[in-house]
């Protein structure tokens, strides 16, 4: 991004100045709930119509998911909370940013200067019995600030959008006094646009790395793979990634927020890892592997649940983030830095040795455990074939996978559907799938899919959510009809808490607490939010509407009646 020198040839006021220094950093959509502690930022707003606008939601935690899925689909993203209650109910969205690492540019009120410490309405300062707003979300964010005077608003704004890019990307946060959104500004140069991220020159660090030593163990391996995490997305590295992998012959893996970045198609690839991953990755990576390359990934439980890396098992980490580098496991080669940088050096190296390894017993024995052991739509449940009135969530979830074209994303919620959504969706593109892995926050997928269908205007979004999750921010589904995005929910209603009835079924020996859900009509709730609706009650019916909502432009929700008895089978034991 070009650094710009702007001058301002009039008088404006603090919450003009920060409306101008967003649309001179690439923020075009703002998300929240207007209230009196941030009002003069939404009249600023509404008087710059023609380069950005608010969108307004039911709630500002689904305000804070539709921001964390927009940034997800288009880098950076915005919300807008206003002091105390406001921000307080942001909370759950930008600590799920914060887990996934996703740059969301956070902005709240706060009462004014001369009122704070005195119970002014709404004051979150951490006087007396008032919330510390500013210091919850120094623990949820990578930077958390208040700006004092309207002075501070450039240097402020500008440093903590650097911040959201300089190594692990992350949401920050900035909340400001009102009176400092009412005073004036005199006309002057300021420099209105962050700067780009600069990464660590790390060219003498690489110079000097052991890559000798790393390809010498490589070449005593006969079964090694690539673990690819979410980081090498971050860091742009898919290409280098691939490369390597193609080159080499080399087996790869992915964790769940990375799914999609290189082809599952491809007959290297073992799909996603974890609880929920390939079976044929499981046996691959605690059977014969003898050497993980593990690029942009933190070893988190969703994606390592059941691992012991042995000794003899060589393991190279490559992160961004020193205080991620060792989380977990420690590697035998690990280099701090981004992962691109490293990986343009490898291939450097690879491409100086003549005598390059290359690994045909790796590739033919993952075509075996893949023939043997299945891959998504081949994998047989022992419930996949139990008959019912209702619909199968094992045939569901594989028909949305065989059914959705690689350009529209698929944005899955958690629980059941999720880890239905996980084990079953095969994906090629970047983008493709998403999921608030790190948090595990139901109800993400139903607003988040509107960020991320106002980020990619023209693209279908298809949002998967089961009945509990879509109750928590179903609401939102007015602001998706208010602003006329073009999602599709799908909702699985099986009249229950999945997880925790089957949890409860399976361990407290029947004893049900709290895990049923009422008796809604979906449809019509959707239908008086604005948003046209669908039940289905049989696979084939399932077939025939999602094929034709597909190709229609505009929201709509498919109900879908699911057994309830059936349960997700994970990989891994839990």
């Amino acid at each position: 991004m070009t650094i710009a020198i702007r001058e301002t040839v009039r008088t404006m006021t603090g919450a003009e100045l920060i409306v101008d220094v967003l649309t001179q950093n690439g923020f075009h959509q703002v998300f929240g709930v207007p209230g009196r502690r941030v009002l003069p930022i939404y009249d600023a707003i509404y008087r710059a119509a023609d380069k950005i606008r608010i969108v307004a939601s039911q709630n500002e935690q689904g305000a804070a998911f539709m921001a964390d899925g927009y940034a997800r689909a288009r880098g950076r993203s915005c919300c807008l909370g206003i002091s105390g209650p406001g921000l307080l109910n942001m909370v759950t969205g930008v600590a799920a940013s914060y887990y996934d690492s996703v740059p969301v540019l956070v902005l709240g009120g706060q009462a004014q200067t001369k009122s704070i410490g005195k119970y002014a309405i709404q004051e979150a300062t951490g006087h007396g019995r008032s919330p510390d707003q500013l210091e919850i979300f120094r623990r949820i964010t990578k930077k958390a600030t208040r700006a004092q005077t309207a002075d501070d608003i450039v240097p402020v704004l500008t440093a903590s959008i650097e911040e959201m890019f300089a190594g692990r990307p992350g949401p920050v946060y900035i909340e400001f006094p009102t009176d400092i959104l009412h005073q004036e500004i005199a006309p002057g140069a300021y420099r209105s646009s962050a700067k780009p991220p600069v990464s660590e020159d790390a060219s003498a660090r690489l110079e000097k790395w052991p890559f000798q030593a790393l390809v010498a163990d490589l070449s005593r391996a006969k079964f090694p793979v690539i673990l690819v995490g979410q980081g090498v997305n971050a860091s742009g590295a898919r290409d280098e990634v691939k490369r390597i992998a193609e080159g080499l012959g080399i087996p790869f893996v992915t964790t769940t927020l990375a799914k999609g970045t290189l082809p599952e198609d491809s007959e290297l690839s073992l799909g996603s890892c974890g609880i929920w991953g390939q079976p044929a990755a499981k046996e691959y990576l605690l059977g014969p592997c003898d050497a993980i390359l593990a690029f942009g990934t933190t070893f988190q439980e969703l994606s390592s649940y059941g691992w012991r890396i042995r000794n003899e098992q060589i393991l190279l980490r490559v992160d961004i983030d020193e205080g991620e580098l060792h989380r977990n496991y420690s590697g035998k080669h690990s280099f701090l830095g981004d992962a691109k940088d490293f990986l343009t050096a490898f291939e450097r190296c690879l491409s100086m040795d003549r005598e390059q390894t290359q690994f045909p017993e790796a590739k033919a024995l993952v075509a075996t455990l893949k023939n043997d052991a299945g891959f998504y739509a081949t994998i047989q449940h022992t419930q996949e074939h139990v008959r019912s009135d209702l619909v199968n969530p094992i045939a569901l979830v594989k028909a949305i996978s065989r059914l959705t074209p690689q350009d529209v994303p698929i944005i899955s919620d958690v629980g059941e559907n999720g880890a239905w959504s996980m084990y079953l969706i095969q994906r090629e593109k970047v983008g493709s799938y998403v999921i608030n892995a790190g948090l595990g926050t139901m109800g993400h997928a139903v607003a988040a899919a509107v960020g991320v269908s106002l980020a990619l205007p023209g693209n279908k979004i298809v949002s998967i959510c089961g009945d509990g999750g879509f109750m928590m921010n179903g609401n939102e589904i007015a602001t998706a009809a208010k602003y006329r995005s073009d999602v599709l929910w799908i909702v699985f209603n099986n009249g229950i808490l999945g997880t925790q009835k089957h949890y409860q079924r399976d361990y407290l020996n029947g004893r049900y607490i709290a895990s049923d859900m009422p008796d809604i009509d979906y449809c019509e709730y959707s239908e008086s939010l604005g948003v046209p609706a669908t039940r289905v009650k049989t696979i084939d019916e399932f077939d025939v509407e999602y094929k034709r909502l597909l190709k229609i432009k505009g929201n709509h929700l498919i109900e879908v009646c699911v057994d309830p008895n059936i349960k997700p089978e994970p990989c891994y034991f839990y």
